[in-house]
C-alpha cells in the first residue's frame, strides 16, 4: 500500500479541477458518474511531504446528516503530510431526498462484498475511487436511531466499529476515550468500540469491510446517535473522532490527542431544518 498518492489520477474518469494553496498543498476535485442522478464529487488534498493516505466518506445513507456534513468539513482541512481524500456525498440522490436509499431502493452499504465486484454503477464507481487510492486508512461516517449495546438490533449509535488488528483496535479505543473525556457531557452517550462482524455474519457488504479485507486498510465506521443530541454536537463528535483516528500529524491544526472542549470551528452555525432518520445497522 502506498503512503502517498500522486495528484495525477490516471484511469479515474470525471471532470477535474486543481489548485495550489499557500501552504504547500495541492487540492484537486473531480466528479464521478457525471451527468447522472448519482453524480458526486471526490476531493483530494495532498501535502508535499510523504505520509499516509486517508479516505473519509459520508452520505452513503442520505438521511444520516452528521456524516455528510462532517465529511464536507473534513474536505476543507489542511494537512502537513500525506494525502486526504474525501467523498462527502457518496449517495447524492439519497442525500438530496433525505432518505436512506436513492430512488432505486438499494442499500448502498450492502453492495461491497469482499472479493467481488460491486453490482451497481454507483457502488462500482465508489469502489474504483477507493481502490485507486489504495488508502492506508478508511473512515466511513454514519448515524443510528439507537445506541449500540453489543448487537445491532436496537441500534449502533455512539460506537466506532473497526477492522480487527491490534493497531486499529488501539486507535479506536484511544479516539473514543479522548472524545468521551473531553466532548461527551451527557451520561449514557459515551462512545464504545467493537470489531467488524465476521464475513459470514450480517450485516455484510459494507464499504469498510471490503476496504479492510480486500485492500488491507485500517478501516473505521463511526456511528453517532441521530435522535437526541443536536446536529451541531453530532458533527463535533464525528469531527473529533476522525481527527483522533488519524495519526502522524495529517492535520496541521490538531494534535492526535485533544484536551480542549472550547473549539467551535468543527461545527456549523445553523442546523438544517429537515432531519429525519430511518435506518438500522450501518
Amino acid at each position: 500500500m502506498t503512503a502517498a498518492v500522486s495528484c495525477t489520477l490516471a484511469g479515474v474518469a470525471g471532470a477535474d479541477s486543481s489548485e495550489e494553496s499557500d501552504t504547500d498543498l495541492s487540492r484537486h476535485s473531480y466528479q464521478i458518474l457525471e451527468g447522472t442522478d448519482h453524480e458526486t464529487t471526490v476531493y483530494q488534498t495532498a501535502a508535499t511531504a510523504d505520509g499516509p493516505t486517508v479516505l473519509v466518506i459520508g452520505g452513503i445513507h442520505g438521511n444520516e446528516v452528521a456524516g455528510y456534513e462532517t465529511a464536507s468539513r473534513i474536505a476543507e482541512r489542511e494537512i502537513n503530510v500525506g494525502t486526504l481524500v474525501t467523498i462527502p456525498y457518496a449517495n447524492a440522490e439519497a442525500v438530496e431526498q433525505r432518505t436512506r436509499t436513492g430512488s432505486d431502493g438499494v442499500d448502498l452499504n450492502r453492495q461491497f462484498l469482499e472479493g467481488e465486484e460491486p453490482p451497481t454503477d454507483l457502488a462500482q464507481e465508489l469502489w474504483n475511487v477507493v481502490a485507486h487510492y489504495d488508502p492506508d486508512v478508511v473512515i466511513d461516517l454514519h448515524e443510528s436511531i439507537g445506541i449500540y449495546a453489543g448487537g445491532p438490533v436496537d441500534g449502533v449509535g455512539q460506537a466506532i466499529f473497526h477492522s480487527d488488528s491490534t493497531e486499529t483496535t488501539a486507535d479506536a479505543e484511544r479516539a473514543a476515550d479522548t472524545v468521551n473525556r473531553n466532548h461527551v457531557e451527557t451520561p449514557g452517550l459515551e462512545f464504545t468500540t467493537d470489531t467488524f462482524a465476521k464475513p459470514e455474519h450480517e450485516p455484510s457488504g459494507l464499504l469498510v469491510h471490503k476496504a479492510a479485507r480486500d485492500l488491507g486498510a485500517q478501516s473505521f465506521l463511526i456511528e453517532t446517535l441521530s435522535r437526541g443530541p443536536d446536529l451541531k454536537t453530532r458533527i463535533h463528535w464525528q469531527t473529533r473522532l476522525v481527527t483522533n483516528l488519524i495519526e502522524e500529524g495529517l492535520f496541521t491544526n490538531e494534535a492526535a490527542t485533544d484536551n480542549s472542549t472550547s473549539e467551535t470551528s468543527d461545527t456549523p452555525d445553523e442546523e438544517p431544518v429537515v432531519e429525519q432518520c430511518r435506518e438500522d445497522a450501518s
